[in-house]
């Protein structure tokens, strides 16, 4: 195998090529991407300062407007309840004589105020009597108001609270009753009626109720969504007490919100009222408030900044796409000057490794870029892996007929002890029995005998092993006059597969002669071949009187069966064959005890 491809360097030491890339980073790399990091939060920072006053100038412009708005209103409302017109009829009406009569003319005195001003929808009149006259667009009956709750006592304690003062009383906006699809929110103004000819007198007060949406308009004119705006923005008004007078979203007026006195706690307070419960990220979404001293209002501007916070990082990748194109350029020409020493060095490196993990065909095919060090370096390299190949071989060569000597030692062993017990069965036969059933047991035996005997150390298919091992036990039944049971279940996608001969027929003897001897109950022997992914399993198992832990334990110890020892001399054999054929790849257990029977579990890699 000739290597060319370069290798890794050992971590403790690092190559010219490493160092040269480290120290481009270092002194280029890093400072450019800090400068990046740096530069893009100062743009933001200052861009952030800029929005910020501008979006304190929005509010304050939003202030004026709704002060003007509500100015007007107040104007008008100074107009009624200054009202010498109004106040006579409310005297009368207190009076209690013709009270129907008054409430009429009162009515239609209220609804010539109706349309001096827009979304004005009602103006309803308390007197100090306990009577109400109001004139009430939205429902257009004279019995029946849109916002006032006349069986819950609203009426009462809404006169004791504008009575008791002598400024105009403001009162949040709230869901009025409607008789149309439409939902309407009516906001208040209230105050007492005054009598100039005596000012201290209290006989009534007037309650002028505007339609939310005059508030809503303004609020929605000042949101410029057309340069940079997201539909999460909104301007909306939070009374003093927390009720939310106007927004974006009606299904919110009226709505109480718990809003701390400090300025952090409020601007998280609003930000879980609008985007939802839950954290949210401060660079991307601000919080503006400014109040309304007169009417005791916060006018809130809630702004989703992750536009402008994407417009900024788009610059920021294309700067970092440039700094990356530029990287690329300089490693190429790091690499292009680097590349002769380092593909020498790493081509040696790469065949040591290989060599090194056992690969001994590595080989080190020299060029002309090759430095002439380097080139005697991979020749001195190339002929000592030869010769640590060629030793191999030999060792190896030594190794395979130490091995197959052993292996036929082992089964010289197996075979003259089967040959003797099936010569002593056919003799039986011969006394008791007519000669056809003689033949057959010849003819079996032969071909027992000749399966066994030639290339005894060979390969066949588990189908070769299965017929063997069908005739073999069908032998040993007759010899034993069907003593035992015989139960064999073997998996289809074994059959294919390689097996030693005579892998596991000393298991299926140590049962037939060893395990059944001595036991009176019905003897069965059951022997299963599967494959189970990329191993072969095999089981046996007999229901003799079993093995004692100790000669179990030297059964299992290992190591090739003395020859001078005799007991479970097939079993030990079968073993240090198996560890010979196949190492450390096969396993084997097995399970037994005294009057238990016994169970042989061997495992192999399938082929």
């Amino acid at each position: 195998m000739k290597i060319r491809s370069p290798a890794r360097f050992p971590s403790a030491k690092r190559s010219f090529k490493y160092r040269l890339i480290v120290s481009f980073c270092l002194l280029s790399i890093i400072p450019v991407i800090l400068i990046q990091i740096f530069s893009y939060y100062n743009i933001a920072g200052k861009l952030q300062k800029k929005i910020d006053a501008l979006e304190n100038i929005n509010l304050v412009q939003t202030r004026k407007i709704i002060r003007t708005n509500l100015d007007f209103y107040e104007d008008l409302l100074s107009q009624m309840y200054t009202d010498d017109h109004l106040i006579g009829l409310v005297d009368e009406l207190n009076g209690g004589e013709n009270a129907e009569f008054i409430s009429g003319q009162l009515r239609r005195s209220l609804h010539a105020y109706m349309y001096a001003m827009p979304y004005v929808q009602s103006i309803t009149v308390l007197t100090s009597s306990g009577r109400m006259v109001f004139d009430d667009l939205l429902t257009g009956y004279n019995t029946m108001t849109s916002w006032l709750d006349i069986a819950g006592g609203q009426p009462a304690a809404l006169f004791r609270e504008v009575i008791s003062g002598n400024a105009t009383r403001v009162f949040p906006s709230q869901l009025a009753s409607y008789y149309t699809a439409k939902k309407h929110y009516l906001f208040h103004l209230g105050h007492r009626f005054i009598d100039y000819k005596n000012i201290w007198r209290k006989n009534g007060v007037i309650i002028l109720s505007i339609d939310e949406r005059m508030l809503g308009e303004i609020c929605d004119e000042r949101l410029d969504k057309g340069s940079g705006g997201t539909t999460e923005d909104s301007t909306f008004i939070v009374a003093g007490d927390g009720t939310i007078v106007s927004y974006p979203d009606k299904s919110f007026v009226g709505k109480k919100v718990d809003l701390p006195s400090d300025p952090a706690g409020r601007r998280e307070g609003i930000k879980r009222m609008i985007w939802g419960a839950g954290a949210l990220d401060a660079k991307k979404n601000s919080i503006y408030e400014l109040s309304e001293e007169k009417s005791g209002w916060s006018i809130i501007a809630a702004r989703n900044q992750s536009v402008m916070y994407q417009e900024i990082s788009a610059q920021a990748r294309a700067s970092i796409l440039v700094i990356l194109a530029s990287v690329v350029v300089l490693f190429a020409i790091i690499f292009l000057i680097t590349g002769r020493l380092t593909r020498s060095i790493g081509a040696v490196v790469a065949a040591m490794n290989a060599a090194a993990g056992g690969e001994l065909t590595a080989r080190i095919e020299s060029d002309e870029a090759m430095p002439l060090e380097i080139e005697e370096i991979a020749a001195n390299f190339n002929t000592m892996i030869e010769k640590i190949a060629g030793l191999i071989r030999e060792v190896q060569a030594a190794s395979t007929k130490q091995r197959d000597a052993e292996i036929a030692a082992l089964e010289a062993q197996v075979n003259p002890h089967f040959l003797y017990n099936t010569l002593d069965t056919i003799n039986w036969m011969a006394i008791d029995r007519e000669e056809f059933e003689i033949s057959g047991a010849i003819g079996a035996l032969a071909d027992i005998l000749r399966y066994g005997i030639d290339d005894s150390n060979g390969l066949v298919d588990i189908r070769r092993e299965v017929e063997w091992l069908k005739k073999y036990v069908s032998l040993q039944r007759t010899r034993l006059k069907d003593a035992f049971g015989f139960v064999l279940g073997v998996d289809p996608a074994a059959l294919g597969c390689d097996a030693h001969k005579l892998l596991f027929q000393p298991f299926v003897e140590n049962s037939i002669v060893h395990g059944f001897r001595g036991v009176d109950a019905r003897h069965e022997l059951a022997v299963s071949i599967r494959k189970e992914g990329s191993r072969i399993r095999i089981e046996i198992a007999d229901n003799g009187r079993g093995i004692d832990e100790g000669s179990l334990r030297e059964i299992l110890g290992g190591g090739l069966p003395d020859k001078g020892r005799k007991g479970h001399i097939g079993i030990r054999n079968a073993i240090a064959r198996i560890r010979m054929y196949y190492g450390s790849e096969a396993s084997i257990a097995i399970e037994s005890a005294p009057g238990e029977g016994t169970r042989v579990l061997i495992a192999y890699p399938a082929s």
